[in-house]
């Protein structure tokens, strides 16, 4: 269940003789095995009495206590009650958290059979973008509930969501470790601002995942939308967006770099470019420029799966990765630094016995031939609803960040007046187009320049703008007009024919008058010019 760099005997280094094997805290948890370690505390399989249920226990690190840590104890205990509210879910359930007379703390969760989302990715490889979206969903729930009562989770990474087995063809995600969990709403919220965890000179968070922002210590529920656009980048990409050999220089490329784009890691990724807009406006620098919730998240992934006309996005069956894509195994080169600096309650889990049960490949692949056997016979019907349209071809390579300038079709089923209509799966558009339109992917440098086509303002660059051929089959062109301040207007036609078109325009500053007088005829071109 929790990530490890076990050894082959199951125990993890260093853990042979830990002394709380076997031991009962507070009468009420038997501790079993060592399930894994990690910075700030270990993880047990544990029976609860009398309940004879199994849990899994995290047990804090002693060096942590309240002895070394003056207020530790009031931290700890407003953070996990607090914690222990949470009821989504999508969200791992706290069970019981308290401290030994010897002044071990600990937490008790629901223990939870299945794969990190991390695991899954070195198994499989990236996931095919309907899956990748359906994972990311769940995910966004869980964290809305725990927003919506003032909780920032702070360290979301693959490690801390589990991708569990429930005898279904769904994958059910269950989001781990609010360790390091923080109240955003200061003294009228749950948490007063003064027990947060964070300490002078440290960063909380893991390098890889963390927003910009968190480099600084600053934190509210847009770095959590970061942070899940970095997760939803790995999963599609089978990697993070940055590496380096250093954790330091992981974060510096945070704050200054630019995502790759998906085309630059992997050409053939087959990703449509609504989705990869998605992800980068995820990924934006400013808070400001992100989606500004994860209600907004959630909507911009409804619209996305209306625009390409798929549907039951959110429920699809278990599609596993083929590891075609730039990383089919583990990431993590070489001196990619560590998982969670500072106050890290996270663990890794142990990667599962390759040796599978026959039987259970056996059932999956008969459920299968039954499900294509069936789905073949309704199609084949001729009194047949019309059937689901399948997905799009790959996609080129699209621009990073783009927004989409076509709004969503509006041709769609009504959303169900039952509790909890907000997370039905989405639905495909009732009547597609007829037409393929050409998809300009239309940039500029600088970018953020406003652009106009046939008299309306269709948004900043990046963008995408779909243009009807002037014939079927043939080129489209558009003329369009880029405007920003500081630079000079500009009206260039884009051109181009196929399902996508690049169109990219320089923009030129303008010219500003110069307070220096004019050079003399014959002089140096760089005097007085010590730039």
């Amino acid at each position: 269940m929790i990530e490890s760099n076990a050894p082959a005997n199951g125990a993890p280094p260093g853990l042979e003789e830990d002394p709380l094997l076997g031991r009962v805290l507070n009468e009420r948890f038997r501790i079993l095995e060592t399930l894994g370690a990690g910075g700030m505390g270990r993880v047990y399989k544990a029976m609860q009495a009398p309940l004879d249920r199994l849990v899994a226990l995290k047990v804090l690190n002693p060096q942590y206590g309240e002895g070394k840590d003056p207020g530790f104890q009031k931290r700890f205990f407003l953070e996990a009650s607090v914690t222990a509210k949470l009821r989504h879910p999508n969200t791992v359930t706290v069970i019981d958290y308290g401290k030994t007379d010897d002044g071990i703390y600990y937490i008790a969760m629901e223990y939870l059979e299945g794969l990190t989302l991390g695991q899954l990715l070195t198994q499989a490889g990236p996931l095919p973008w309907p899956r990748a979206l359906n994972i990311t969903q769940q995910i966004a729930r869980s964290l809305r509930e725990a927003h919506k009562v003032g909780l920032i989770h702070r360290d979301l990474k693959p490690a801390n969501v589990m991708v569990l087995n429930q005898e279904t063809d769904h994958d059910v995600v269950k989001v781990l470790d609010f360790g390091l969990v923080k109240s955003f709403i200061g003294d009228a919220g749950p948490i007063p601002q003064d027990t947060s965890l964070t300490q002078a000179g440290i960063i909380l968070g893991s390098p890889q995942y963390m927003a910009p922002e968190q480099a600084r210590n600053v934190a509210d529920p847009r770095s959590d939308v970061y942070s899940l656009g970095v997760v939803l980048y790995q999963m599609l990409m089978g990697r993070p967006p940055f590496l380096a050999a250093q954790s330091i220089d992981v974060i510096v490329k945070h704050i200054n770099e630019a995502p790759p784009a998906f085309g630059a890691l992997w050409p053939s990724h087959g990703v449509p470019a609504e989705v990869e807009a998605l992800v980068m406006k995820c990924l934006a620098k400013a808070p400001s420029e992100r989606y500004q919730s994860m209600d907004d998240v959630l909507e911009a992934m409804r619209r996305v799966a209306s625009t390409v006309g798929v549907s039951g996005v959110f429920s699809g069956p278990r599609l596993t990765g083929t590891g075609s894509g730039p990383i089919s195994g583990p990431y993590g080169a070489p001196g990619s630094g560590p998982s969670t600096m500072a106050l890290d309650i996270s663990v890794d889990d142990a990667p599962p016995p390759p040796n599978r049960r026959p039987l259970a490949f056996a059932l999956f692949g008969g459920s299968l031939l039954l499900g294509i056997g069936v789905a073949v016979f309704l199609a084949l019907r001729p009194d047949a609803s019309p059937a689901i349209q399948p997905l799009p071809p790959a996609a080129a390579a699209p621009n990073p960040g783009t927004r989409t300038a076509t709004p969503p079709p509006a041709a769609a089923a009504p959303a169900s007046a039952q509790p909890g209509a907000e997370d039905e799966e989405l639905l495909a558009p009732l009547h597609p187009p007829q037409v393929k339109p050409v998809r300009f992917l239309i940039a500029s440098e600088p970018s953020g320049a406003r652009v106009t086509y046939r008299g309306k303002d269709v948004g900043e660059t990046p963008l995408n703008l779909e243009v009807a051929p002037e014939e079927e089959g043939g080129r489209a062109r558009a003329l369009l007009t880029f405007t920003l301040d500081g630079y000079t207007r500009v009206t260039a036609t884009a051109e181009g024919e196929g399902p996508e078109a690049r169109f990219t325009q320089k923009l030129q500053p303008k010219k500003k008058a110069s307070p220096k007088p004019g050079k003399a005829t014959g002089s140096s071109p760089y005097k007085d010019d010590p730039y």
